[in-house]
């Protein structure tokens, strides 16, 4: 159960960079390179928000008592091959559950 780690340029953005990381535990950590901000969630607080050419990936998660809600807008076969690697991870996560 190993940690996917991908790299993507933001789609409608001045070429900024993200790396996201895939946790099998069920996590998501990004951080926006140019930008030095990081955003993370589990997999149950994200969604896949397509129209056209791009697809947002949309994201919460608490900090302070607080929702923070956060987006990354994606190329089409960026977010497919994401939304692929979330569910892998959730498979995962639940074969090693049940062999516990």
């Amino acid at each position: 159960m190993l940690a996917r780690h991908r790299n993507y340029l933001l789609k409608d953005t001045k070429q900024l960079h993200a790396n996201v990381q895939v946790i099998p535990t069920g996590t998501i950590e990004i951080e926006i390179i140019e930008k030095h901000q990081r955003h993370a969630a589990e997999f149950e607080h994200l969604r896949f928000e397509r129209s056209g050419s791009l697809t947002k990936l949309v994201g919460k998660h608490t900090s302070n008592g607080k929702p923070i809600h956060w987006q990354l807008p994606l190329a089409n076969d960026d977010a497919k091959e994401l939304e692929h690697l979330i569910e892998e991870a959730t498979e995962e996560l639940e074969i090693l559950m049940r062999d516990l």
